[in-house]
């Protein structure tokens, strides 16, 4: 796992610079120093994400469910859960299109979906390969079966 304690950050924000560029000033080069700069570097989209006091990059390929959280959003992966502080509605138009949308409160990843459950009361269950259960609200099962092409 990723893991970095900060002691000292410095961050300016000049809308005139002509570009953007990153600084990193350390006495040594270590494992969570090299991991931070690919963070940095890659392509991949990442949310910042808390466990505990500690700050760790949760990339969009690796989460399986977000869910509204009383003053953020709770982000699961597969077998661990984080913090983000920012709210689901806030984020959700910028999620990937990897993402359905099963009611108000909870997006799930469809790369994840293990099957479908009908329930007795006619709504649906989506079973992830971790083994979460999210219920699709009646509202979002349309979309849902469009997004699945069923």
């Amino acid at each position: 796992d990723f893991l970095l304690e900060i002691y000292d950050v410095l961050i300016h924000i000049d809308p005139n610079i002509e570009e953007e560029h990153f600084d990193l000033f350390v006495r040594e080069m270590n494992p969570q120093i090299s991991n931070l700069l690919k963070s940095f570097t890659s392509t991949e989209p990442v949310l910042w994400c808390y466990d505990a006091d500690q700050i760790i990059p949760i990339k969009f390929s690796d989460i399986f469910e977000l869910t509204v959280a009383k003053t953020g959003t709770k982000i699961s992966t597969k077998d661990h859960a984080y913090f983000y502080r920012e709210r689901l509605s806030h984020f959700k138009s910028n999620l990937p299109n990897d993402f359905i949308e099963a009611s108000g409160s909870t997006i799930f990843n469809y790369h994840y979906l293990d099957h479908l459950e009908l329930l007795d009361n006619g709504l649906i269950d989506a079973i992830l390969t971790n083994g979460s259960h999210i219920q699709i609200s009646r509202r979002k099962i349309k979309n849902l079966k469009a997004r699945l092409g069923l």
